[in-house]
This record gives structure tokens, C-alpha cells and sequence, in this order.
């Protein structure tokens, strides 16, 4: 719990557009073993986001409702500084912000 409390998932964006750059210009900071959640964001693929979830059972909590409820809490982890609901609305990830807002 300690390494979900500390972590902080950054990534820089080297480009922007209306959408703030496309997925090739990203560049990954921080513990790489989370930049899966951070990658489903920028590719607005809901999927990716419920297996980088599925994967993380066990290790986090006990169930993928509580593995989100974990990453998604205050001391949360972070993507570029913020948590995962404020970021994929940032990206204008509107799927994935749907799907977050939904579970929250």
C-alpha cells in the first residue's frame, strides 16, 4: 500500500493539439509498472484501462472495484500531477472519464 501511496506516475506530453498530442509523443516518468493506467487515458480506451485493473487483483486489493477505488483516492497515484478522473478529463478521454465517473 505504501508504493500505491508514493506513487507518482508523471508523463510530459512533447506536443499539443486540441487533444494535447497524440500517444507517440508521450514520454513515461516515474514507476513504469503503472503506465499502462496513464496509456489507457491517453488512448481514451476503456479496455486497456479494466485489464491494467484486472492485472493489478491481488497485489492492490481484492477486487478490480476496490483496485480503482485504491488508484483513484486522493493519496492515489498520478498522472502528470494529477489523479486518473482529473487527467482523463484533461485529455478529453471522454470514455475513460465516463467510465471513472461512473465507478467513483
Amino acid at each position: 500500500m505504501k508504493k500505491i501511496i508514493a506513487l507518482s506516475l508523471v508523463f510530459a506530453a512533447l506536443g499539443a493539439n486540441a487533444k494535447m498530442g497524440s500517444d507517440e509523443k508521450v514520454k513515461y516518468v516515474g514507476d513504469l509498472n503503472y503506465q499502462d493506467l496513464c496509456e489507457a487515458v491517453v488512448k481514451d480506451d476503456v479496455a486497456m484501462l479494466e485489464r491494467s485493473l484486472s492485472s493489478r487483483i491481488g497485489v492492490i486489493a481484492g477486487s478490480s472495484k476496490r483496485v480503482l477505488q485504491r488508484l483513484t483516492a486522493a493519496n492515489g497515484m498520478r498522472c502528470n500531477g494529477v489523479d486518473l478522473v482529473s487527467f482523463s478529463k484533461e485529455r478529453e478521454a471522454t470514455n475513460v472519464y465516463s467510465f471513472l465517473s461512473n465507478e467513483k
